[in-house]
């Protein structure tokens, strides 16, 4: 095994001493009514999701990543801290930006956060005291960018030596990275764990590139049970796991077909498979003709609230972070939806 593939497994070893997870979640940013963040229902909702999905990207997509201001993805991050050591969740740091350089300094202004947080100049200790796994960042955006730039600009990222996980964002970037630059970017830097891919066309898992313990997951939604592996992703061109923003409400079917695929046992996987399908596409569709916000955020911010409350009308409806709340129409949706799939539960979690 090359040296960066063994110091890579190292790495890894020790961020997930009991394996990395194949379930991950970006969740969803929770608010109050007044649009300040809501620690009761972010501690709650993690409550539910952490035992099937013990990693979590903060602040993803799904969690208002891209439209956060510094002071409320600082104050996000402290909440994940907290609660991270109580429910024994790691974190992925999201670090989104369509700009590299600023994406670059957005990486350092967080890890500077956690080293204040535990007190200590040393990154290592820091990011270990808040169960962080490392920052998750983007290619620069630019539809007319070379493979070169976007190769020089991750690089950058990267010399800085961090547990890094890049993000395949094609539908914000307007670029993919190839599977050329991915190769090279693994063969140099150990300290690349992850690829997530949301793309949708799967490009790099489909070229059979050499992953050298590199971790892959699926952030693309649907047809859940034909992209995982049984065994060997790299063998298989598959993927090891997902990171989906639908494991914010879905993550014990999930989990459980997750669980089916590795038994050896698809057809019951892709039973469930296909059910969470049409409960994702719905809601999904739903929320893309909201004017507001982005509809990875609303739908599951839908589906979580009929799961938290045990219906659609039983509560108040969430904010967004636009300032606007969600529509009765995409609530009544998404509880139709989860009762036809068979996922409505028999009571709310935030039901006293």
């Amino acid at each position: 095994m090359p040296d960066a593939a063994l110091d890579r497994a190292a790495l890894i070893s020790r961020l997930f001493p009991a394996g990395v997870p194949t379930l991950l979640c970006p969740p969803i940013t929770q608010y109050d009514a007044e649009g300040s963040l809501d620690v009761r229902r972010t501690r709650a909702h993690m409550a539910v999701v952490a035992p099937r999905a013990s990693c979590l990207l903060v602040p993803g997509s799904t969690g208002d990543g891209w439209e956060l201001s510094p002071g409320e993805v600082r104050r996000i991050l402290e909440i994940h801290a907290e609660v991270s050591r109580d429910l024994g969740y790691s974190i992925l740091v999201g670090a989104l930006h369509p700009d590299a350089v600023e994406a670059r300094r957005a990486v350092l202004d967080r890890l500077d956060l956690f080293k204040a947080l535990a007190g200590t100049a040393n990154a290592e200790r820091a990011l270990a005291a808040s169960r962080v796994a490392g920052f998750t960042v983007c290619g620069p955006s630019g539809a007319d960018l070379t493979q070169e730039a976007i190769e020089d600009a991750l690089r950058r990222i990267l010399d800085l030596g961090l547990p890094t996980a890049i993000y395949q964002l094609p539908q914000v970037t307007k670029n993919e990275i190839s599977p050329a630059v991915l190769d090279r970017l693994i063969e140099d830097y150990p300290n690349l764990w992850m690829m997530k891919d949301t793309s949708g066309s799967d490009r790099i898992v489909r070229s059979g590139i050499r992953r050298r313990g590199v971790v892959f997951v699926r952030g693309a939604e649907g047809d859940f049970a034909s992209w995982l592996s049984e065994k060997d992703g790299e063998a298989e061109r598959k993927y090891d796991g997902f990171l989906l923003s639908s494991a914010n409400a879905l993550a014990g079917p999930l989990a459980e077909m997750i669980r089916l695929v590795r038994s050896g046992n698809r057809a019951a996987a892709a039973e469930i498979s296909g059910r969470l399908d049409e409960v994702v596409r719905s809601v999904f569709a739903e929320a893309s003709a909201l004017p507001f916000g982005n509809p990875f955020s609303n739908a599951n911010k839908a589906l979580d609230h009929v799961l938290a409350w045990g219906g659609a009308n039983r509560a108040p409806a969430p904010r967004t972070h636009s300032g606007a709340f969600l529509p009765s129409g995409l609530l009544s949706a998404a509880e139709v939806a989860l009762r036809r799939g068979g996922f409505f539960p028999a009571r709310g979690y935030m039901e006293a």
